[in-house]
């Protein structure tokens, strides 16, 4: 997805709302936000999103002095979300059919997210998808890709997110998983120290997508990834990408992905062909009937 003129205000209310998370001071809020409308003037919109918001962040970080304005944030989320886990562990172990509520409960998770204007709460958000009905062949169809797949890689979103993405994961085991998340701190993006955290390494190997880079973006964006990440990416039987970040950064790649998400965003929705607030499994770059297209 390009960027659009409309993400404009989301960079602003978020260079504002990561400022005022880490001073008081009126006049340090109006040295970042003039800082960042500079550079926006001179943006190409033929880029996606996450790709403008990289150096959105660089400057904030800079000029406010910290490399983690969403730290007290991203640490709330933790302990927040990890008192969800036994609670939905129990609702996938009582449903009908675990696989699709474990989906169900990653979607859900996706809520928690300080990249977007529009927020939906944690209860809210549980009690909408698990209530709602997926696009059940898109479903079936990942359910298929994983019972013949060796390989998984899933991409990781948001801190706090990480508990709901756990108990999805515990429904693939038996496969080489491969969990991904950011190198650096970026809003409220999940990094190592939170996926260790949340015990992901009890199900899946975890890897720093971007690993090397100075800074991240709110998704993982191929120019900025190691060479590893594109290996593996290049190479597994499945990737399930989740977040709005990750879907406007690799929807147009030509690959087979199983995007997760919450439609925040009104383009995002447009473009999925849903309403905003809606929880969305969508397959793109899906070829041919192999488990994946290669480059």
């Amino acid at each position: 997805m390009k960027t659009s003129l409309d993400c404009i205000p989301c960079f602003l209310s978020q260079s504002l709302e990561a400022s005022r998370m880490v001073s008081d001071d009126r006049e340090v809020h109006e040295k970042v936000l003039k800082k960042v409308m500079n550079y926006l003037q001179n943006i190409s919109f033929d880029f996606p999103p996450p790709f403008v918001s990289r150096k959105v962040h660089e400057i904030i970080r800079r000029e406010v002095g910290s490399k983690d304005p969403y730290k007290t944030a991203k640490e709330k989320s933790n302990i927040v979300t990890r008192g969800y886990y036994e609670k939905l562990n129990k609702i996938v172990d009582e449903s009908q059919d675990p696989f699709i509520c474990s989906l169900k409960v990653a979607i859900a998770g996706n809520a928690i997210d300080f990249g977007t204007m529009n927020r939906i709460g944690i209860d809210e958000a549980i009690e909408r998808v698990l209530n709602s009905e997926l696009d059940s062949s898109t479903c079936e169809r990942l359910r298929k890709d994983i019972e013949r797949a060796e390989s998984i890689l899933y991409l990781a979103d948001n801190a706090g997110e990480t508990y709901f993405d756990k108990v999805l994961l515990a429904q693939l085991e038996g496969k080489e998983i491969t969990y991904v998340v950011k190198a650096n701190p970026i809003i409220n993006d999940a990094t190592v120290e939170d996926a260790l955290l949340a015990g992901i390494d009890e199900h899946a190997e975890i890897l720093a997508g971007d690993e090397g880079q100075e800074s991240s973006a709110p998704a993982i964006i191929l120019d900025y990834s190691s060479e590893r990440f594109r290996k593996k990416f290049w190479d597994a039987d499945v990737v399930i990408a989740k977040g709005q970040g990750n879907y406007e950064a690799l929807s147009e790649v030509n690959r087979k992905i199983y995007f997760l998400l919450m439609a925040k965003c009104r383009l995002v929705a447009e473009d999925l062909g849903c309403e905003v607030g809606c929880p969305v499994i969508k397959l793109k770059g899906e070829g041919n009937d192999t488990l994946h297209s290669k480059r």
